[in-house]
């Protein structure tokens, strides 16, 4: 049945895919602004209360989520006549298209930049209390810049609801089950798309359902086929009891950069990133040029559409698609009306422009190439740092003086406990109240930024503004030139449990910064970094009580900071 019904105030350029759930079209509104994919339920299935609420579900659950890794819904709207969910157009490709369009691996580097980019993804979706359910190469568009999204929320579900949804190549033992959806069943298929990746081979394949279960559910993980430093991330990440994967994203994102650091160098993201965008381009330059809506679109124009979008949306059998989005949040608002028998719903995500508004999001990972030489055990392995994570949001990301400005740090730890290493590099955790020996670690500490007492303040409490052009947004600061204003501090959501399976403190926590932004006499109007600390980096590391260089113990502190843009009084 074709569409009779259009989101009033649209203009489509072209159609990017249809499937059996409905179609996704590329359109621009009629005001200006960016390009949007807006993908409209099929008419055949208005009719249909199942339908409709499994797609109004999909919306609910990308309503959830906000994070710069992950696609962004901008509007939904629902009504007698039809319902649509707009999406901001993100020109990129989808990894399926990269590894089908090559006839070898993805270099370690460029696999691992990938998982990365997911993980982080998945991560935010998880902290919203979301389920992915099909993670897999068709939904992780790669950009032009060899950063990457996460896509299509269609089958998602609330943490700790079950069902056997899903792409049966990259399903979890307990999804081919039914049993209750966590974040590790992400993490066992983010894991299987790593595989395939840095292999060129799905992990398990087979000529049937049930044989391609009975993989997953109990065949041998084929290491074999994977770089052996990555070999550690891969058994646990598809380990096939949920329990003794990876905690949640964050842990196994600091696994892997553990790993990629000792295996590859400190340089290690740069280079994937750069393989990743030779790969897309290679793959964009191959694709043919179309033309929406009079205008001449090319492979790297800013509204350039995955081509492959149609494909996917032609073999789709259920759940339809969603297109390209992303882009900065806006202001929100939610309105439900009865007519007939039907209901209006909308939503509005729609970004606001120049007026006081919005958020920005950042991220700080610090770990140690050496940890062995902070924790005085020689043979401790790279893979074993300790580590910080620090995930970093700005409301609002447009300000004027006057405005309460909040930073939340969400904090993630890992404190190794005592322990021992032979010279294979193999641990022996002595628990935690263990005594120390002569061979377990020492006493240590580590620190970012430096002390109120060394910036010449009498609080802890600080929010640091950056001043620094666009090109730079992607590189922490490491001096201390920042403008530093007092803060209020509120901490929630507090647990620091020993795992002994890591031998480690697990710590993690919620911190809100509150404070009023200053006039021009201080923050002129413009765009700043904003951080946590002075400067975003290592500054102190201590053993035994004696304080030490960090650069000794091999410190690495690597991310970006959220942008604010001071607005004139």
């Amino acid at each position: 049945m074709p569409r009779s019904w259009s989101l009033p105030g649209f203009i489509e350029l072209g159609e990017l895919g249809a499937g059996a759930q409905g179609e996704v079209v590329l359109a621009r509104h009629q005001s200006g602004g960016a390009p949007v994919a807006i993908k409209y339920l099929a008419p055949e299935l208005l009719s249909e209360a199942a339908a409709r609420a499994t797609f109004r579900g999909e919306a609910e659950l990308l309503k959830r989520v906000t994070d710069p890794h992950v696609a962004r819904l901008l509007h939904y709207q629902e009504s007698p006549w039809g319902a649509a969910i707009v999406l901001e157009a993100v020109h990129g490709r989808s990894l399926r298209r990269l590894l089908d369009a090559r006839a070898e691996p993805l270099t370690p580097e460029a696999a691992l930049t990938t998982l990365k980019g997911s993980l982080l993804g998945l991560a935010a979706a998880h902290a919203a209390g979301v389920v992915h359910r099909d993670y897999k190469p068709a939904n992780v568009l790669v950009q032009d810049d060899g950063l990457s999204k996460l896509i299509d929320f269609g089958v998602a579900v609330l943490t700790g609801q079950g069902g056997a949804a899903g792409t049966p190549t990259y399903m979890a033992p307990e999804q081919w089950a039914g049993a209750a959806a966590s974040p590790a069943t992400d993490l066992y298929a983010a894991t299987c798309v790593f595989m395939e990746c840095v292999s060129g081979a799905k992990p398990f394949e087979a000529p049937t359902l049930e044989a391609l279960r009975a993989a997953h559910s109990g065949a041998p993980i084929p290491l074999e086929r994977v770089p052996e430093p990555l070999r550690p991330l891969v058994q646990r990440g598809m380990a096939k009891n949920p329990a003794d994967r990876f905690w949640d994203a964050h842990a196994f994102l600091s696994e892997l950069e553990a790993a990629a650091v000792a295996a590859y160098g400190p340089d290690w993201e740069r280079r994937g990133v750069i393989a990743l965008a030779a790969v897309a381009a290679a793959v964009a330059t191959a694709a043919p040029l179309a033309v929406l809506g009079g205008a001449l679109v090319g492979p790297g124009s800013a509204v350039t559409a995955v081509t492959d979008l149609a494909a996917k949306a032609a073999g789709s059998t259920g759940k339809g698609i969603l297109g390209k989005l992303g882009g900065a949040k806006g202001f929100t608002a939610a309105g439900v009306g009865g007519v007939g028998a039907a209901v209006i719903v909308g939503w509005l995500f729609w970004p606001t422009g120049p007026q006081v508004g919005g958020q920005s999001h950042g991220e700080i990972h610090a770990s140690f190439t050496r940890p062995g030489v902070l924790l005085g055990q020689p043979n401790m392995p790279a893979s074993e740092t300790p580590s910080m994570d620090l995930k970093l949001s700005v409301t609002p990301a447009r300000a004027k003086p006057g405005t309460d400005v909040r930073l939340v740090i969400a904090f993630r730890a890992r404190t190794v406990g005592s322990v021992e290493y032979d010279p294979g590099g193999r641990r022996r955790c002595l628990g935690e109240h263990s005594p120390s020996t002569d061979h377990s670690n020492s006493d240590y500490s580590f620190d970012l930024g430096a002390s109120s007492k060394d910036l010449g303040m009498k609080g802890g409490i600080i929010v640091a503004f950056y001043p620094a052009p666009p090109a730079k947004f992607k590189k922490l600061p490491s001096g201390r030139k920042a403008v530093i204003i007092p803060a209020t501090s509120k901490i929630t959501g507090e647990s620091q449990p020993w795992v002994q399976a890591e031998c480690a403190y697990l710590s993690r926590w919620t911190e809100t910064r509150t404070l009023v932004l200053p006039g021009a006499e201080l923050l002129e109007p413009g765009k700043y970094l904003v951080s946590p600390s002075v400067p975003p980096r290592f500054s102190e590391t201590t053993r035994n009580g004696v304080e030490f260089p960090p650069e000794e113990a091999g410190a690495v502190a690597r991310g970006a900071l959220p942008v604010i843009e001071v607005l004139g009084g």
